[in-house]
């Protein structure tokens, strides 16, 4: 009789677990709801469908007849592990492919220099050294003052193209600056760049002609939420649970405002992306995770360079939350992804950097 009972509150359980899931699933698909609230719930697809995945071990079990419904919701959100796991095989290189570089450098040991004169030294030669035709960075910092930090003519000693918008500017003096940064062997015949209102982060466009074609270049750094699950983890290993609630309380908070935040910002993005003329490609920090609102709104547009070329779960943190991928690039149709590496043995900043092979389907026009 308890086993029955027992049986009948899981099946219960059940039901509404899986109708959830498939509201996530709806919510990513078409992103019917433009609120913050969405934002949430599309962040919890994983753990829905592992716990859809759970339900359905156990009604194999139990009672099979009943295990086809998670397995049809699973079955449903099929698409969406490729935003968890990618399992692709590169393609060989060919002639006239573009390496693209993006990497969030963390500002680039400014604030240690004292105690990290070495991880500097290696940071900066990697920057230089490592093969891409454009290189995007996010949190790039620069001061004239400082020799070790004259990292803009570093660049430009190799890459003479450049383009630089400084954010926060307010916090630095006039001759340090900090922001996006996109260095190119090739000509760039057109910049502009933003800070988003009431952010420290904003976005950097580049039109860079390639050979005889003209692309466009998206560099961007979204709101940074400021999750930090390592205090909260710490809060608890210490027992202070009083501290542990408030940073969870934290958490939240940041997450509902970093959810408005990317809406606005997104919006912003998703217009210089539709009235592009060029090819495109969009990279740069998103500061969300791939079951996210932002995600979603520029998946709709653009093809994820990871899920069509990438290796494993990608992952991009170097911190604690370690096991998410918040850097992406992001492709449009016009381009062939070849190969797409996270570069998880560069670990210069809390962020990992990504390179992308990519090579144009057809030829554009060049524009003067």
């Amino acid at each position: 009789m308890a086993k029955k009972v027992i049986s009948s509150l899981i099946w219960l359980g059940t039901l509404p677990l899986c109708l959830y899931t498939l509201l996530t699933y709806l919510l990513s698909y078409s992103l019917v709801i433009d609120h913050w609230v969405a934002g949430f719930i599309m962040m919890t697809m994983p753990y829905a469908q592992v716990l859809c995945f759970i339900s359905l071990v156990y009604w194999l079990f139990q009672r099979a007849k009943r295990a086809l419904l998670p397995f049809l919701v699973l079955a449903l959100g099929y698409s969406f592990i490729h935003r968890s796991i990618a399992m692709n095989s590169p393609t060989s290189l060919e002639k006239e492919t573009l390496g693209l570089l993006s990497y969030n450098v963390a500002g680039m040991y400014s604030n240690e220099f004292e105690d990290k004169k070495e991880s500097l030294a290696e940071l900066k030669k990697f920057i230089m050294d490592y093969s891409a035709d454009i290189k995007c960075f996010q949190e790039f910092y620069s001061n004239s003052d400082r020799k070790p930090y004259r990292t803009i003519d570093m660049m430009a000693e190799h890459y003479p193209h450049y383009a630089f918008i400084p954010l926060k500017e307010d916090i630095f003096d006039k001759n340090e600056k900090m922001g996006l940064a996109v260095f190119s062997k090739y000509p760039i015949i057109h910049k502009e760049g933003k800070q988003f209102q009431n952010s420290a982060n904003g976005y950097l466009l580049t039109d860079i002609v390639v050979r005889e074609d003209t692309i466009r270049v998206i560099n961007l750094q979204l709101w940074s939420m400021g999750i930090r699950v390592g205090k909260v983890t710490g809060k608890i290993r210490d027992q202070d649970y009083e501290d542990a609630k408030r940073e969870g309380r934290g958490i939240i908070s940041s997450l509902r405002k970093g959810f408005i935040h990317h809406r606005d910002e997104m919006s912003q993005i998703n217009r210089l992306i539709q009235q592009s003329s060029f090819p495109v490609l969009v990279v740069g920090d998103l500061n969300e995770t791939p079951y996210g609102w932002a995600y979603g709104t520029i998946r709709e547009r653009l093809q994820n360079a990871f899920e069509e070329a990438g290796n494993g779960f990608g992952f991009t943190l170097n911190r604690s939350p370690y096991f998410v991928r918040i850097d992406n690039q992001f492709f449009s149709n016009d381009w062939q992804i070849l190969q797409f590496k996270t570069l998880r043995t560069i670990r210069y900043s809390d962020h990992f950097p990504l390179m992308g092979e990519y090579k144009l389907k057809k030829h554009m026009t060049a524009q003067p």
